[in-house]
């Protein structure tokens, strides 16, 4: 057996069944023994940096490791945002990366690929002889579990072909470490009961950290007698409860601030407290900040909070909740306040604007909200157009149905992510939303949408520019037209590649082609030419 047979045969062992890719010199024939011998679906992308974007997203749908192929060189050298995206967001996935000849530093794609791994990914695992291939595979497989996080497997491409001796050191077991979930202290628990007894105006909010704990969390919302909120990427974890004042942050609707504005109390549960949460201070500028966090090093890091509990969510609710006697607080948790969040709308007041140059992004996103299926993967890329999906749609967030790859601030991320979104979870439709200027930063990748065939609705918004860098040039005296380009038939070029595409100029021609795209059972394309004088602030 050679060792790229070998590695093959531990990468399948470790259950893999798709991978994500594109073909070069140095991992090419892995790839096809991987689906030739053991059948496992190759999905290849048009370039690498989306390949590993789908693969995270592919990841982040299905709760499992994600698994991505490079050449050597500039094949490595291109995933490096996407590589960094998946760190910070702490996706487990495996990236089999070839790599030059050891012996020959000249080679014209070697560069230095362990610190590129290390600055970018943050962990390297080297496939080192024959003799190791195996376990280097299995432990590759084991940081990414463990991290969690991206891990490089370096393959030099000479070490593929030789032959694995007998006696061969085996691969590891990989038993995904779960630390035991941490309990707060005694002080700490007597301090939030404490806090509560004394508060008047309690809000308790959760983040995706906290979906586990829902339930316990919800139990001690209405033993405290506190309303509840949630961060984007936790949306919909409390749907249905009269006292849920939805998403908290730079996104939360009218209603939602101005309760949020009144509280006196905020407690955390999970969530990555930052200046989007607290939208910069504006938010809950009166509140007393208590976060609890698994993680010591994430309370007061991105925010300041006045107490921080380590501690699981659930673990702490229920002891605080143990330790507290019921609260009524009819004034806070009135009838009122269960009518208006019953009644509430998150298309009231807007004065929709009329334009020839397109359609309103408001008015579209509240025909998105009537037409879409409720049951969906919703993806929102980076930039302006991602405020109004965020701000006025409803998408929830459990079983990891909305998928926010935000977290490097990289552009082009909605396509990429949507395909393996779609990919995960052919069980029901993706619905992305994308801009101009990302998409054609990755436009390969309609092709790559087009040849998988998953069930994804790509809706671009299109204002002709980078709406961003509109906006904030304006105020600064910059002209605008840097950041502006011209319109394109971005329909058309998504049916030379083969995804069906209609163009929307108008709430009509919105209506017509949701009536022809929906519903979505392979790819889709809605080209939506908005109107760029309306800019979101927050997004």
């Amino acid at each position: 057996m050679r060792a790229g047979e070998a590695i093959a045969d531990a990468v399948v062992a470790h259950g893999v069944d798709t991978i994500f890719g594109l073909l070069g010199d140095a991992n090419m024939f892995l790839v096809a023994d991987l689906v030739q011998r053991h059948g496992v679906r190759f999905v290849a992308a048009r370039n690498e940096n989306a390949a590993v974007m789908m693969a995270d997203g592919w990841a982040r749908a299905t709760g499992r490791c994600g698994v991505v192929t490079v050449t050597q060189g500039p094949g490595l050298a291109v995933a490096g945002a996407a590589l960094t995206i998946a760190r910070q967001a702490g996706t487990p996935l495996v990236l089999i990366a070839g790599d030059t000849p050891p012996g020959d530093p000249l080679h014209v794609q070697s560069f230095p690929q362990q610190p590129f791994a290390l600055a970018t990914a943050g962990a390297f695992v080297p496939v080192v002889a024959p003799a190791t291939a195996a376990r280097d595979v299995g432990l590759a497989f084991r940081a990414a579990t463990e991290r969690p996080g991206p891990v490089v497997l370096d393959v030099p491409i000479d070490l593929q072909d030789e032959p694995v001796p007998a006696g061969a050191v085996p691969a590891p077991a990989v038993v995904a470490y779960r630390p035991a979930s941490p309990a707060p202290t005694d002080a700490a628990v007597a301090e939030l009961v404490g806090r509560l007894v004394a508060a008047r105006r309690p809000v308790l909010l959760a983040g995706r950290g906290a979906e586990a704990a829902a339930d316990d969390v919800r139990r001690l919302a209405d033993w405290s007698g506190a309303v509840l909120a949630t961060t984007v990427l936790a949306a919909g974890l409390f749907a249905g409860h009269p006292y849920h004042l939805g998403v908290a942050g730079g996104l939360a609707r009218p209603l939602t601030r101005r309760v949020l504005a009144e509280a006196d109390l905020v407690v955390t549960f999970g969530a990555g407290l930052n200046r989007w949460t607290a939208d910069h201070g504006a938010l809950f500028s009166r509140a007393r900040v208590i976060a609890v966090d698994v993680d010591a090093r994430a309370l007061g890091a991105r925010w300041p909070v006045d107490t921080g509990i380590v501690g699981d969510a659930a673990v702490t609710a229920r002891a605080v909740t143990a330790r507290l006697a019921p609260i009524e607080r009819p004034d806070w948790r009135s009838p009122a306040l269960a009518a208006e969040i019953a009644a509430a709308d998150p298309f009231d007041g807007i004065e929709f604007v009329e334009g020839a140059a397109g359609i309103d992004p408001r008015a579209f996103i509240r025909i998105c909200a009537r037409r879409l299926p409720a049951r969906r993967t919703t993806v929102v890329g980076v930039g302006q157009f991602g405020g109004w999906p965020n701000l006025l749609l409803d998408s929830s967030a459990v079983d990891r149905a909305f998928i926010a790859p935000w977290e490097f601030g990289s552009i082009g991320v909605g396509l990429p992510y949507a395909v393996g979104a779609g990919v995960g979870r052919p069980d029901r439709p993706v619905v992305a939303f994308e801009g101009d200027g990302s998409l054609l930063t990755g436009l390969g990748e309609l092709d790559t949408l087009a040849r998988v065939g998953a069930p994804v609705l790509l809706v671009v918004l299109d204002d002709g520019g980078y709406g961003a860098e509109v906006r904030k040039f304006a105020p600064r005296g910059v002209d605008p037209a840097l950041a502006r380009f011209p319109v394109r038939d971005l329909a058309a070029v998504a049916r030379s590649l083969g995804v069906p595409a209609w163009t929307v100029t108008d709430q009509a021609g919105a209506e017509v082609a949701f009536d022809e795209a929906l519903p979505v059972t392979g790819p889709r394309m809605l080209h939506v030419r908005v109107l760029p004088e309306v800019t979101q602030e927050r997004f």
